[in-house]
């Protein structure tokens, strides 16, 4: 063999280590690279997880107090109907009072009939939002919680 063609075989075999070098020197980097954004990935997912678990706690706590302030509101509207309920008690005896004092009155018979007129419209009124109360009762009853 000739020493050209010696000098061309190291030459390819130079060539070719080095290729082999780049390669490996460029997986080498590639993987490095590789693991740091698999590393800054489960940072940014611990966060992310973390984030959610506290959006979660503050849903919780968003409806617990959404529970308890329903149940003020329902005992709330309980005793405004008990106390609507209490003042149509105390008018309509107050009413059954006066038509009593008007029965025993002997002067009765001369008074004007625009003081029972009134009494009656008063009776009327306090029948009107007894209905309307028990309506609204329903409708929330429909409506549910």
């Amino acid at each position: 063999m000739d020493g050209q063609v010696w000098i061309w075989i190291v030459v390819a075999i130079v060539i070719i280590a080095v290729i082999v070098a780049v390669v490996a020197y460029g997986r080498r980097a590639k993987d490095a690279a590789n693991r740091k954004r698999a590393a800054d990935l489960r940072e940014k997912a611990r966060a992310d997880a973390l984030g959610a678990h506290e959006r979660s706690a503050e849903a919780a706590r968003a409806a617990a107090d959404a529970a308890r302030a329903e149940s003020e509101a329902e005992r709330l509207h309980q005793e405004a109907t008990d106390k609507q309920k209490a003042a149509e008690r105390a008018n309509e005896a107050s009413q059954e009072r006066l038509r009593r004092a008007e029965e025993l009155d002997p002067d009765a018979g001369n008074r004007s009939d625009t003081n029972s007129e009134e009494r009656r419209r008063d009776r009327d009124d306090a029948g009107d939002r007894r209905e309307r109360d028990d309506e609204r009762g329903d409708e929330e009853g429909r409506r549910g919680p």
